[in-house]
């Protein structure tokens, strides 16, 4: 089942949401199944490993459970409050282990992408291409990659991106093309026999286009 669009709430969600507000507390699965995947995408092209993903993904839905009464449909789509919550979580604990490594004075071995894994045939190739662009996303300033992560989103607006990252659609814009330029350089400067282009998401093999969200 292809999941519907994150930045707006489909006529597949609200019904969902109606039965939750009804007191079957069930439902709430059925976010789940349909968010996860999109969710642990994020998390992922944010630079995390896979066992801080699912910790992460797992701490947005129970916060997003817990939570659910204050949610106002009218003030913001199911999909855009969600991602909002994962991108707080996802910030606070990337600078938390950005902070500790500096107070170690050690540097962490970049953890496995947090991406579906490839057939056996492109092992070899897709995970050295993942481990290149994970190492290259990691150099980013948290905000720049962030919102590169954010615009991957199956379907998500900049409008919502801009709304999730607290910024105006002028203002993203200028952020999206500045971190696709920062993250070129970086992989263009780094040696590599088959570079993968920054226009694409580190997770899939395609990337929406920049008009597919204008």
């Amino acid at each position: 089942m292809r999941p519907p669009p994150v930045g707006e709430a489909p006529l597949s969600v609200q019904p969902i949401l109606q039965r939750i507000a009804r007191g079957e507390q069930r439902a709430f699965a059925e976010l789940v199944a349909i968010y996860q995947r999109p969710l642990f995408g994020f998390l992922g092209r944010m630079g995390m490993g896979q066992a801080q993903a699912e910790d992460i993904a797992q701490e947005t839905f129970l916060r997003a459970w817990t939570h659910l009464p204050s949610f106002d449909p009218s003030q913001s789509q199911f999909g855009t409050w969600l991602f909002t919550i994962a991108r707080n979580l996802a910030y606070n604990a990337l600078q938390s282990a950005a902070h500790k490594r500096e107070v170690s004075g050690t540097e962490m071995e970049p953890p496995d992408a947090a991406c579906p894994q490839p057939g056996p045939l492109q092992v070899m190739e897709r995970a050295q291409q993942q481990a290149r662009l994970q190492a290259a996303l990691r150099q980013l300033p948290m905000p720049d990659r962030s919102a590169l992560a954010l615009v991957y989103v199956h379907e998500l607006a900049l409008a919502d991106v801009a709304r999730i990252e607290g910024d105006s659609l002028a203002a993203i814009k200028t952020r999206l093309h500045r971190a696709k330029q920062r993250l070129r350089d970086i992989l263009q400067s780094t040696p590599e026999s088959t570079p993968e282009s920054p226009n694409e998401s580190p997770c899939e093999s395609t990337a929406p286009s920049e008009t597919h969200h204008g």
